[in-house]
């Protein structure tokens, strides 16, 4: 994996932020969804929360910045 530059990782923050709601540093599952739609749009919901699940690699019920990070490097369409 390529490193991003610091450019690079602002500009992805700042679609996390967009998607925070509630501002808490975690994208909840209907948070997840709603960007999920935007990001493939023909993909059902069960597609959504499963790479939901699967981002979130702690389990803690949220996706934080550096698990976004990692999955938006690795390439958002896999799961």
């Amino acid at each position: 994996m390529s490193k991003l530059s610091d450019a690079e990782i602002a500009e992805i923050r700042d679609h996390f932020e967009f998607f925070d709601r509630n501002h808490n540093d975690l994208l909840e599952e209907r948070e997840f969804i709603e960007l999920f739609k935007i990001l493939a749009p023909t993909a059902s919901r069960e597609m959504a929360i499963r790479g939901f699940n699967t981002i979130d690699t702690d389990g803690n019920g949220g996706i934080d910045f550096d698990e976004f990070l990692d999955w938006w490097q690795m390439n958002w369409t896999v799961f």
